[in-house]
């Protein structure tokens, strides 16, 4: 069903009720409702009327929706796609016009556009918790509390909405979760006589006989873009310290610090020393550890649940998908929780707050996050945040590997440079770069994240 504003849905009704007066032939008697509406309408807004709406009204009206699916090969920009031409379809009074960067230079535009009234903007996509803090501080965002109807509020997940609620509103609807996965080339893993690893020894053990063979990295790390390096912080952090630790610190309920987070750092340099990233990790990001996995040049790669999709669609990859495991983070035995992990909701569209069509942008935005939280779960993408019917007979053999995995999940964490407010979030992911160089400095590290995070 379309989601209009209860005003709308008022309009609609009082509308017909005048068309089947003048059907009967009684014109005072719908002039007089006519009269009564606009008065009731007047009574109940106590603002101007919205200047459009994406199902009620005429009046073309053209919405900037900017997004970081930006890679054709990327299924979840085409479903998209799918999903923009079916809104304007519905709505034919509405176009959508779209914009995408990859990832990092998004991140860099869209803060760039924020730092003024970012006119061009009307929907965009972004991370939630401490990552739009700033932007909602700043009243840069629409509050869509007035948008989402009960009937919207059902449907979605219970628990998904926590990193778009601030201060007891609510800013935006869940998309999709994600789950930090390990992935291991099992064919790879039998070539160096290696056990997939279910622990940090287990772990050790495996990139000692990977580093042995021939033009294979153990583990492709994508640490020139700093939150890939952060990720293999995060989750030996996360196993070190404890979901409910860490994610009090990110909550701020506790300071950073303490051995955890020392171990897990120092963690990252012994695996660093032993060649587990290979010889000069930073001179390659994101697409280039992909790349290394899916070409059977790395043994490993550690990242969002997202990845799994691309095995079977990039083509890339020159692996053979069934020979990939898909396991959770290893365990450190005697600390932590198994049932610990790295992932939850995050990700969705928002609404720039000077748009000149709040409703059509309102609406468009609800729709789009939860068609591309269902598209996500039936490509094999991520976790969708709606209890809409979705199609699983296409799931990949590989997510329904993570979901199992996910099954088992008790308490997620989220990524820290979502959590963390913008300033301790570009710290923890710079000085995560640190760790995967030479003469790392692990007091170092553990002093700037305390000057960063504990202020």
């Amino acid at each position: 069903m379309t989601r209009v504003s209860k005003k709308v849905l008022a309009a609609l009704l009082c509308t017909s009720m005048i068309f089947g007066l003048v059907a009967c032939g009684n014109k005072e008697e719908a002039a007089s409702a006519a009269q009564s509406s606009e008065q009731e309408t007047e009574a109940e807004s106590s603002s101007e009327a919205p200047a459009a709406d994406a199902a009620g009204s005429e009046e073309q009206v053209t919405l900037n929706v900017w997004h970081q699916w930006s890679n054709d090969t990327n299924e979840l920009k085409a479903k998209y796609e799918e999903a923009a031409a079916a809104y304007m379809s519905e709505h034919p009074n509405v176009t959508i016009q779209t914009e995408t960067l990859d990832t990092e230079a998004y991140k860099t535009k869209i803060n760039a556009e924020f730092a003024g009234d970012a006119e061009g903007i009307d929907v965009f996509y972004w991370w939630g918790a401490g990552t739009a803090k700033k932007f909602v501080e700043a009243d840069k965002l629409l509050v869509l509390d007035d948008y989402v109807t009960d009937e919207v509020r059902a449907n979605m997940l219970e628990g998904s909405t926590g990193a778009f609620e601030y201060d007891g509103k609510l800013y935006s609807v869940p998309m999709f979760s994600w789950y930090m996965t390990l992935f291991c080339n099992q064919e790879i893993f039998d070539q160096a006589g290696a056990t997939i690893p279910t622990n940090y020894d287990e772990l050790v053990a495996a990139v000692e006989k990977l580093s042995k063979l021939d033009g294979i990295v153990p583990m492709a790390s994508g640490a020139k873009d700093g939150w890939n390096a952060a990720f293999m912080y995060q989750a030996l952090a996360l196993r070190e310290v404890g979901a409910t630790g860490v994610n009090a610190m990110l909550k701020g309920e506790e300071t950073f610090g303490g051995d955890g987070y020392t171990q897990a750092a120092q963690k990252v340099v012994d695996l660093y020393n032993m060649g587990a990233f290979g010889k000069n990790p930073l001179e390659g990001g994101n697409d280039d550890a992909n790349a290394a996995f899916g070409s059977g040049k790395a043994a490993m790669r550690l990242t969002g649940s997202w990845y799994a999709n691309s095995l079977y669609t990039d083509e890339q990859t020159t692996i053979d998908p069934a020979n990939v495991v898909a396991c959770s983070i290893p365990v450190i035995e005697g600390k932590g929780n198994a049932s610990d992990y790295c992932g939850g909701f995050v990700e969705s569209f928002w609404v720039n707050k000077n748009t000149k069509n709040p409703d059509v942008a309102a609406d468009f935005a609800i729709y789009i996050n939860e068609k591309m939280g269902v598209a996500c779960y039936e490509t094999g993408s991520g976790f969708s945040g709606w209890k809409t019917q979705a199609d699983e007979s296409k799931l990949n053999p590989l997510f329904i590997q993570i979901k199992d995995c996910l099954a088992q999940g008790k308490e997620g964490v989220l990524a820290w440079d979502t959590s963390l407010d913008s300033e301790p979030a570009t710290v923890h992911n710079e000085q995560v770069q640190t760790l995967f160089a030479p003469n790392a400095d692990v007091a170092a590290f553990i002093a700037e994240h305390e000057a960063a995070i504990n202020e």
